[in-house]
């Protein structure tokens, strides 16, 4: 008996499952706690999670919107992550799909002044580095700051990178 077709939907099924479960973290979970209090980067500097392989960082744009940009994603098949901004001096923003994602399903929810909430799964795993999304704001009064609050990365398999 050939087991690849039942491996094959197996993987699948476990990217459904995941897809759900971040799309559970990303709608259900309310604003994540006052974004003022947990905002600790600046959008002229650099924020990155890390893990031992794969990373993701978030850059300023240059026109006060942010490149989230992932580093040695090799494997990586699914993302959750929230965003934490000033909404004093950022307001209404809007997520765009990366280049490096192209072809994944992605879920954003910016319903919370100071809180962007993305999930992505892709039915093939991630490879090298590349833009995720680039995130724009309607309305930009100054430096506002911003930060990566949380940074989950899984493979194919649902298994949390590390």
């Amino acid at each position: 008996m050939d087991m690849r077709g039942n491996g094959n939907r197996r993987g699948k099924w476990l990217q459904i499952v995941a897809l759900l479960g971040m799309a559970a973290a990303l709608w259900g979970c309310g604003n994540g706690g006052d974004a003022a209090s947990t905002a600790t980067g600046s959008a002229s500097q650099s924020s990155t999670a890390v893990s031992k392989s794969a990373f993701v960082s978030l850059v300023p744009s240059g026109d006060g919107g942010l490149i989230i940009q992932g580093n040695n994603m090799n494997g990586v098949a699914g993302i959750a992550l929230t965003i934490n901004y000033d909404s004093s001096v950022l307001a209404a923003p809007t997520v765009t799909q990366g280049g490096l994602v192209a072809g994944s399903v992605m879920a954003t929810n910016t319903q919370y002044a100071g809180t962007i909430k993305l999930a992505i799964v892709s039915n093939t795993a991630l490879s090298g580095n590349g833009e995720i999304a680039a995130v724009s704001f309607a309305t930009v009064n100054g430096t506002g700051n911003a930060s990566l609050a949380s940074v989950e990365l899984i493979d194919g398999s649902g298994a949390a990178v590390p």
